[in-house]
């Protein structure tokens, strides 16, 4: 009797052990959610030499959520969201224009990245890259024409350009990264032909 009055306490005491483990790991992930692990915005600076060779700064935005693969892959447990480009409108004037990624990659909800940044005929260009199934992606060009961003479809051939953004996205950003960094960055950490540089095809597979 003695010895089934230990089971049942032995029981019990497993149980409540079991259960406030369980409360304490979902108290840590709401923490997590709390302060801000697997979301959050990352804001920088950034160099941005123009097509015409002219040196201008531009503010970038990286919104992001949780999400974006297993733990094992993706430890900060998030992935982009968003992302914005913000810079002085040209000719002279102070109004600030912003561009925000739209596109979203086909079978997911990995947004569409900027690429490249410029003025063409004195209007700014963004040229973005999003995924259309497994192997291909597109690239995107939107012009900024009365105080709207207008999507240009590209031909299927076109002069092909060097990514001028910044591709090395992530969490804990500088806050400003100059024409050196990137350069050295973009070059050497074995980021894909295909993000390095836009064209000469508007479609990329393989």
């Amino acid at each position: 009797m003695k010895g089934g009055k230990g089971g049942m306490k032995q029981t019990k005491f497993i149980l409540v052990l079991f259960i406030s483990i369980l409360l304490l790991g979902i108290a840590a992930i709401s923490a997590c959610g709390f302060f801000g692990v697997g979301g959050g915005t990352e804001r920088w600076k950034e160099e941005v030499r123009l097509s015409d060779g002219r040196i201008i700064v531009v503010e970038r935005e990286m919104l992001r959520e949780g999400g974006g693969g297993e733990w094992a892959h993706n430890r900060s447990l998030s992935k982009p969201k968003q992302y914005v480009i913000r810079f002085i409108a040209p000719a002279g004037s102070s109004k600030m224009i912003e561009w925000r990624s739209e596109k979203i990659s086909y079978s997911s909800t990995w947004p569409e990245v900027p690429l490249i940044f410029d003025l063409e005929s004195g209007k700014p260009v963004v040229i973005s890259v999003v995924y259309i199934s497994d192997a291909c992606e597109v690239y995107i060009k939107y012009i900024y024409q009365n105080d709207i961003w207008v999507e240009e479809k590209l031909p299927d051939r076109f002069k092909q350009r060097t990514t001028n953004l910044y591709l090395g996205l992530g969490k804990g950003m500088p806050k400003f990264i100059n024409l050196k960094t990137k350069r050295t960055e973009n070059d050497d950490l074995g980021y894909r032909k295909s993000i390095r540089q836009v064209g000469p095809n508007r479609k990329v597979c393989g």
